[in-house]
């Protein structure tokens, strides 16, 4: 389907109330439909995610994340002609949030063009609601199934448990953090340890670049994103649980076209490992489960903080 100035105002204008609706009445937009699809539960989410992993088939669950839609959304917009140039806003939250570096009208070019090429490769979109999803949802991802964004989280999802006996593949910026707590997994969920089942765990750290951080080793955003595919290649796995920022969904993709199974859990992935993070630090479903042996990530990069107000620490 062509992208064009009249199908994206279409979509704007369709998009647009519910993003008044939030900003005056705070009401969330809907999870549960999008495009031709509707009811979208989280039952049927949950069944739908579980079912590809029984399968084993190569498979990429992503998510839209709001600074990275924002971001790709400006860049559709310069690309059709009604802007000129990407929002101050835009520039600052791709870096700070996401990690995309440095954010330069040429790097957010190529970062949203890396999406443009790769996304019809999307088997399962976790549905957030966000400004223009649906448009990009139609155009960018048109074999996808949608999934309500929630059943991506290792714990909301409820699929944790079929990773049993498999070679687990974690990409995080909490990496090591996450080996030594996997150390003491018996502990973590002590009534419900199917959460966290017995499996060959294997790791990589993400490189942290959102933040003030700066990169040492790394000239920009995509040097990054081909040292954590190479890191990749090193590793015999079967399924990948990915949390790193904007590298999470370029990096599932990758993983699908190995040949394996990708989920995008996104920072929730720490919560599988007992990281408790501000984010959720007044969430009954991950309330419920902390206990002494649960930790906070120490690995920390500068102005962490403003990275919508620490939520990960």
């Amino acid at each position: 389907m062509k992208r064009t100035r009249r199908s994206y105002v279409w979509e704007f204008f369709k998009s647009a109330r519910y993003v008044f609706r939030y900003k005056l009445l705070r009401i969330k937009p809907p999870t549960n439909r999008i495009g031709k699809y509707k009811r979208i539960t989280m039952q049927k989410s949950n069944n739908t995610i579980e079912e590809a992993i029984r399968k084993g088939a190569p498979f990429a669950a992503i998510r839209f994340g709001a600074v990275e839609l924002s971001a790709l959304n400006n860049y559709e917009k310069i690309r059709l002609g009604f802007r000129r140039k990407y929002k101050k806003s835009v520039i600052y939250s791709i870096k700070n949030n996401a990690g995309v570096f440095p954010p330069t009208d040429e790097i957010i070019d190529f970062y949203a063009r890396n999406l443009e090429a790769n996304l019809k490769d999307t088997d399962y979109l976790g549905v957030s609601g966000v400004h223009m999803e649906n448009y990009f949802f139609k155009h960018l991802t048109p074999n996808a199934v949608p999934v309500q964004n929630w059943s991506l989280d290792p714990l909301l999802g409820k699929w944790s448990h079929l990773l049993a006996g498999k070679r687990v593949l974690v990409i995080s910026p909490f990496a090591e953090q996450i080996e030594e707590q996997y150390e003491k997994r018996h502990l973590l969920f002590p009534t419900e340890p199917e959460i966290l089942p017995e499996f060959t765990l294997l790791t990589i750290e993400a490189v942290l670049t959102s933040g003030k951080a700066a990169s040492k080793d790394f000239d920009n955003w995509f040097e990054v994103l081909d040292y954590l595919k190479l890191e990749i290649l090193k590793k015999e796995f079967d399924i990948a649980l990915v949390g790193a920022g904007a590298y999470g969904t370029p990096l599932c993709l990758y993983i699908k076209g190995l040949g394996k199974m990708a989920i995008q859990s996104g920072g929730a992935t720490q919560l599988l490992f007992g990281l408790m993070g501000k984010r959720w630090e007044k969430r009954e479903y991950v309330a419920r489960h902390v206990n002494p042996h649960w930790s906070r990530p120490s690995v920390k990069p500068y102005g962490h903080k403003n990275i919508e107000g620490g939520c990960y620490w």
